[in-house]
């Protein structure tokens, strides 16, 4: 599967872009464009891939991407459901050039700077939200950039979503040779799980060993193990956060997130975190058990 840049139709009698799909499998694409993206994802559990995040969606999931943020949605393949999709892709200039400069438009701009890292909306905050995003597809032209509008309102005045990918990746990922860097990516995403070679990744990146390790260090700061580690320990947290460790040891989690050894996992796990895995999972439900108390 090779990362692409997407080109989102455009057409005469509509300011952006709004599609219901109806689909056998979750298996979007990796790829990235220059439009900022709502997309709810029904019917169909699986992972989804933002930046350098990796996350289990279930069968709900809303994100707000800013742009040319990769991403991508893999299904679960042992699940035999068909999934459903309402994507909404648009520019802010839609609603003029100066609109983002307003004063009123302060929390929009503070949205977008988090758009750009990737914005996962609980289960518990989507409703509002939801319910706009299906009108779309019955609602008159002019009625949905009322719902849009909407929308954003809603994001902007949210303070429970999720911030998805690092502030780092998305510093390092928008530099020269993008294509060959979201090939990179893209095979770490396919292949996180398993052992990732030196050799293999310099292939996919048509370059010697030597150069591959010059051109990643370069441009990410950080070594080939390092950043696959990161890619692990997120969706073992992403695990954790789902209250899986009550469910899975923690040598079950670590090898699901593609470790071998559980010293290293624990090892990297401190390093990324600064916390075990269980006290991860001990603050997240304080942290979770405070605010509902103070709701």
């Amino acid at each position: 599967m090779k990362p692409i840049f997407e080109k989102i139709p455009k057409r005469h009698d509509q300011a952006f872009f709004v599609k219901h799909f109806r689909q056998p499998a979750l298996d979007m694409p990796y790829h990235y464009h220059p439009e900022f993206e709502l997309t709810l994802t029904l019917d169909r559990e699986g992972k989804r891939f933002v930046g350098n995040s990796v996350t289990e969606i279930a069968a709900s999931d809303l994100v707000f991407l800013g742009k040319n943020l990769p991403h991508c949605f893999i299904g679960n393949s042992e699940i035999a459901s068909a999934s459903r999709l309402v994507v909404v892709q648009f520019h802010f200039e839609l609603f003029g050039p100066d609109f983002l400069t307003l004063p009123e438009a302060l929390p929009l701009r503070r949205l977008i700077q988090h758009a750009q890292r990737g914005i996962s909306i609980p289960a518990r905050s989507q409703g509002p939200i939801k319910e706009k995003m299906l009108a779309m597809e019955e609602a008159d032209a002019l009625y949905r950039i009322v719902l849009l509008l909407e929308i954003l309102y809603l994001l902007s005045r949210m303070e429970d979503y999720q911030l998805l990918s690092s502030q780092e990746f998305n510093r390092q990922y928008h530099s020269d040779d993008y294509d060959r860097l979201n090939e990179v990516y893209n095979y770490i995403i396919q292949n996180f799980k398993n052992e990732i070679t030196l050799k293999e990744v310099s292939q996919v990146a048509n370059l010697t060993e030597t150069a591959f390790c010059r051109f990643f260090k370069a441009r990410t700061t950080k070594t080939l193990k390092a950043v696959v580690n990161e890619m692990r320990i997120s969706y073992a947290c992403d695990l954790i956060l789902k209250g899986r460790l009550g469910q899975m040891s923690v040598v079950q989690i670590a090898e699901e997130a593609g470790f071998r050894n559980l010293s290293n996992f624990n090892r990297q796990f401190k390093r990324i975190t600064g916390t075990s895995p269980k006290r991860y999972a001990k603050e997240f439900n304080t942290h979770a058990l405070q605010a509902k108390v103070k709701k």
